[in-house]
This record gives C-alpha cells, sequence and structure tokens, in this order.
C-alpha cells in the first residue's frame, strides 16, 4: 500500500453510491475528508492498518447552515 513512507494508497467503496475509487493519505493523517467522484457525498476515510490497500469509510456528518 504504501508509495513512498509519507503516503498511502487505497481504495473505498461510497456507501451511497456503491463508487469504487481510490484516494492517498499522509501517514500522519488519521482520516481524511473527501467527496464521492462519482456522488459528491461528503466522506470520511481512514487507512485499516498497514498493508491494507482498502480504506474504511463512511459518511461524513455535515456541518449545519448558518
Amino acid at each position: 500500500m504504501a508509495i513512498r513512507s509519507d503516503e498511502l494508497n487505497g481504495t473505498y467503496r461510497c456507501p451511497v453510491c456503491g463508487h469504487r475509487d481510490s484516494v492517498d493519505l499522509r501517514s500522519d493523517e488519521q482520516c481524511r475528508l473527501i467527496e464521492c467522484s462519482y456522488c459528491d457525498t461528503p466522506l470520511e476515510v481512514w487507512s485499516r492498518g498497514p498493508g491494507s490497500v482498502r480504506f474504511s469509510v463512511q459518511v461524513a456528518p455535515r456541518r449545519a447552515a448558518g
């Protein structure tokens, strides 16, 4: 999974639309906020651990407007 010592690359599957894509995480990031590249749902992704090429994902909480 590690491309460089400071970066992880893995895949996720959007829990809303089922689209699969890849994302990079810096090794110092525990979690990263992204949007699904297909349906634009805000997502939180995080590594499942060393050696795993699949990331865990959940819908990110939306902030209240105003």
